[in-house]
Formats: C-alpha cells, structure tokens, sequence
C-alpha cells in the first residue's frame, strides 16, 4: 500500500477465495506475517482518511508529472520520445536505438548532477538499452524543470 506508506509493506487483493487461499500460503512461505500493528495502523487509516489522502497525492504528483511533462516537451532534442502516465510516478523516456543510457548515467552524474534509472534492467530479455525511467515523485516542479533542462544540455553535447 505505496500509497499510505511503502515501509509499512501491507495491502490487499481481491480474488476468488481458492486463489487467494493459495496466495496466503505463499506469504506465509515468504514472509510468515505482516506485522499485526502495521496492519491494524493501515485499516484505521483506510476507514478514517484514505480517499482524501489519495486525492491529496493525486494532486501533488499530477503537478510534478505535467511539470516533467511540458519541461520535456520544452526542452528535448529530437530523436527523443516519451510516456504520459495516467498513474504511477514515472516517465520513460526513449533515446534514439544507438543511445546506452547507462553510460549516459555516469555523463549525468558527473557532468549534471542528475540521475535516473536505466530502462534496460526493466526489460526481460535485455532489451531496452537506450530507454530511461525519470521519477517525478519526489522532486518539487523547479527541480524537475532544472533537471530536465540539464538532461536534454546532456543529451545534445554527447
């Protein structure tokens, strides 16, 4: 339940009840139990304030998505195209097929001060190489917009 809180490592699934009597004896190999406290805290929260918790952070991240998404569309070279998520808190960017984003990483941070995910560990069969995830989560609009820029500085000095 990331949207509560991701440390607290409880949620919930809705299944028939043969599937989800498997799936608790998989949790119970993995794991054996979820904290009782932590689980008890996260019903309170459900019952009392989640819904206006959810609309809270659908705000929050929406503002941080389109300011990611129009400092793209500002700032990207061509040959570059992206994702516009209607959920999560990530966007892919595709670079052109001869790009290696995890050598673009060690430019980034050496050069820019900036940091993303290289795609291709994203990819089962190892494709993916010239792909990137860009987090919009935890950033504030400026940094995001200053962040962008300083990618596409990077992506149009090689």
């Amino acid at each position: 339940m990331k949207t509560l809180s991701p440390g607290l490592r409880v949620g919930w699934v809705v299944a028939a009840k043969p599937v989800i009597a498997q799936l608790v004896l998989m949790k119970q190999a993995a794991d054996l139990h979820s904290p009782t406290i932590n689980q008890m805290a996260v019903h309170q929260v459900a019952e009392q304030g989640f819904a206006a918790h959810v609309a809270t952070l659908r705000r929050a991240y929406g503002s941080r998505r389109d300011a990611m998404l129009a400092a793209l569309q500002e700032t990207m070279p061509e040959g570059v195209s992206w994702t516009r998520p209607e959920g999560g808190m990530f966007v892919w960017l595709t670079l052109p097929k001869e790009s290696d984003a995890a050598e673009l990483l060690t430019r980034a941070l050496e050069s820019e001060n900036i940091a993303f995910v290289p795609g291709q560990a994203f990819f089962a069969d190892g494709a993916g190489r010239n792909t990137l995830r860009l987090s919009f989560s935890a950033l504030n609009e400026a940094d995001i917009r200053t962040g962008i820029s300083r990618l596409a500085r990077l992506l149009r000095h090689p």
